[in-house]
C-alpha cells in the first residue's frame, strides 16, 4: 500500500506543485519517495531516497517545470525496507526515451514471473514486485494500450500503476480493483493520484474515480481504454483504515463509513463507560459515532504527536512500540478514574493496543474497555498490506477474550462480522473472513 501521483502539461507544472499532491498521501507511506519525469524542454529527470517527502526532495534542491511526471510514497510490503534499490519510482530507457513506472498494490504471483524473466537472462537491481511489472512492460510491443491489455491477461494481485513513457503518461487501475486511483485537471494538465483529497489539496480539480480495468494514455490527447474486469475486489481496509477521512474512494466517502461503524460498534455494545476515547487519529471518526450513539461523552484522552509518524506501517514490531510511546501523550484530567471506552480502527497484531492500555492505565483509568470499528483480522493481505503471515496476526492465535487479556483491557469488542459483511458487499474482505477470491501464494 504506496501513494502515487502523476501529471502530463504541455505548458509544464513545477515539482512543488506534484510535491504537493504527494505530501496529500504521506500517510499511504512513509518509507520513502521519490519522482521520475520529463521536462518541457526534454530533459530526464528523477530522484528517489529514504525517508518522508518534504525531506527527500529538500535533498533534491530543484524545482523543474516538467512536461510528465510520476512520484511515489512507499510503504514497503514486498522489498526490504532498508534496500533503497527498491526505492520508486522504477526508470529504464527503451531506445533512447525514458520509462518509469510507480506501482501501489502486490503481485501474487511475482515469483513465478520473476523466475521467467530471470531464465530469460534478466537482471534485476531490486527485490520489489514493482520491477517485474516495469520490465514486462519494456519487453511488450506496441502501443502502452497494447502492452497493459497483453500483460493484464499475466499479472496477478493488486497492480494499480503510473508509468512514464516518453512524454506520455499511462494511468491504469488493476482488473481486480484492489487499490483506489482518481483523476483530475482542468484540460490544460491531467492528473492521478490514489486519493480525491491529495487533487484538492493542491487546489487540482477533481474529475472522477477511475474504474476498475480502466486506463489512460494521456499524450497530445487523452485515450481511455479497458482491460476485461477479473472481478470486483476494492479493499475495504482502505475504508477502514488506510485513506484519509476527507478522502472518497470506491464510490464511498470515508469518513461517513468510520462514522456509521462506529454507530453500529455502540449499538452491539453492553459496557458502562464514563468517557469515550478515541486513538488518534485512527479511531477519531469512529469515537464520534460511537459517542453519538451511545451518549457518553466523547474527550480526547490521548494527544497525538503530528511529528511522528503511523505505527502501523513501520517496518518493524520494535519501531512500532516506541512509535507509540513517541506519539501518544494521556490526559490525566480526562482518564483517571473514569470507566474509558477506548475506540480505535482495527487491532492486527494486538502490541500496539497493550502499550496504549498500559498508559491510560498507567495515569489512573479505572476502567480500560477498548472497541474495535472492524471485524477480528484473522488472515493475511497479499495485496498490499503488511500482515505477511498468520503469525504475526492476534485473532488467527487468540480467542476474542484472550486478546482482551492480552492487550490487558478489562474487555474487548470486535465490529460484528455480519454487519460488516452486510456493509461491504462486493468488497475484499479475505483478512476478516480468510476466504480469498484470488489466488495467492503457497507460503500462507
Amino acid at each position: 500500500m504506496c501513494g502515487i501521483v502523476g501529471v502530463r502539461s504541455a505548458k509544464g507544472v513545477r515539482l512543488s506543485r506534484l510535491i504537493t499532491v504527494l505530501q496529500g498521501l504521506q500517510h499511504r507511506g512513509q518509507e520513502a519517495s521519490g519522482f521520475a519525469g520529463i521536462t518541457v524542454d526534454g530533459r530526464e529527470v528523477s530522484f528517489k531516497d529514504l525517508g518522508l517527502v518534504a525531506d527527500v526532495f529538500k535533498r533534491y534542491g530543484h524545482d523543474p517545470l516538467l512536461k510528465v511526471a510520476i512520484a511515489h510514497t512507499r510503504y514497503s510490503t514486498r522489498g526490504e525496507t532498508y534496500r533503497p534499490e527498491n526505492v520508486q519510482p522504477f526508470v529504464g530507457f527503451i531506445g533512447g526515451r525514458m520509462v518509469a513506472l510507480v506501482h501501489n498494490g502486490n503481485l501474487t504471483n511475482y515469483a513465478e514471473l520473476k523466475g521467467e524473466l530471470e531464465s530469460e537472462g534478466v537482471v534485476f537491481r531490486s527485490t520489489s514486485d514493482s520491477e517485474v511489472i516495469l520490465l514486462l512492460y519494456a519487453k511488450e510491443g506496441g502501443s502502452p494500450q497494447e502492452k497493459i491489455k497483453r500483460m493484464a491477461g499475466r499479472l496477478e494481485g493488486a497492480w494499480t500503476v503510473l508509468l512514464v513513457d516518453g512524454d506520455r503518461l499511462v494511468a491504469f487501475r488493476d482488473p481486480y480493483g484492489f487499490r483506489p486511483l482518481w483523476m483530475g485537471g482542468d484540460g490544460e494538465e491531467v492528473w492521478f493520484a490514489s486519493e480525491d483529497s491529495a487533487l484538492r489539496a493542491a487546489d487540482i480539480e477533481v474529475v472522477r474515480e477511475v474504474s476498475i480495468g480502466e486506463g489512460y494514455v494521456v499524450g497530445e490527447e487523452v485515450e481511455r481504454f479497458y482491460v476485461r474486469r477479473k472481478g470486483k475486489l476494492p479493499c475495504s481496509f482502505e475504508l477502514v483504515y488506510f485513506a484519509r477521512p476527507d478522502s472518497n474512494i470506491f464510490g464511498r466517502s470515508v469518513y461517513e463509513w468510520r462514522l456509521k461503524a462506529g454507530e453500529i460498534l455502540a449499538e452491539a455494545d453492553p459496557v458502562k463507560g464514563d468517557v469515550v476515547v478515541p486513538v488518534p487519529d485512527s479511531g477519531t471518526i469512529y469515537a464520534i459515532g460511537y459517542s453519538g450513539r451511545s451518549g457518553v461523552p466523547f474527550q480526547m484522552g490521548l494527544i497525538r504527536s503530528h511529528y511522528v509518524g503511523r505505527s502501523f506501517i513501520q517496518p518493524s514490531q520494535d519501531m512500532r512500540r516506541r512509535t507509540v510511546r513517541a506519539k501518544l501523550f494521556p490526559v490525566p484530567f480526562v482518564l483517571k478514574g473514569r470507566r474509558v471506552i477506548l475506540v480505535d480502527d482495527s487491532l492486527v497484531r494486538g502490541t500496539t493496543m497493550r502499550e496504549i492500555v498500559r498508559m491510560v492505565r498507567e495515569v489512573g483509568a479505572r476502567e480500560v474497555h477498548v472497541r474495535i470499528g472492524s471485524p477480528p483480522v484473522v488472515s493475511p493481505c497479499y495485496f498490499g498490506i503488511d500482515t505477511p503471515t498468520r503469525e504475526e496476526l492476534a485473532a488467527a492465535r487468540m480467542s476474542s477474550e484472550e486478546i482482551g487479556r492480552f492487550i490487558e483491557a478489562d474487555s474487548i469488542l470486535y465490529l460484528p462480522l455480519d454487519r460488516y459483511l452486510r456493509e461491504m458487499e462486493g468488497f475484499c474482505v479475505s483478512c476478516f473472513t480468510g476466504n480469498y477470491k484470488v489466488k495467492v501464494p503457497d507460503t500462507r
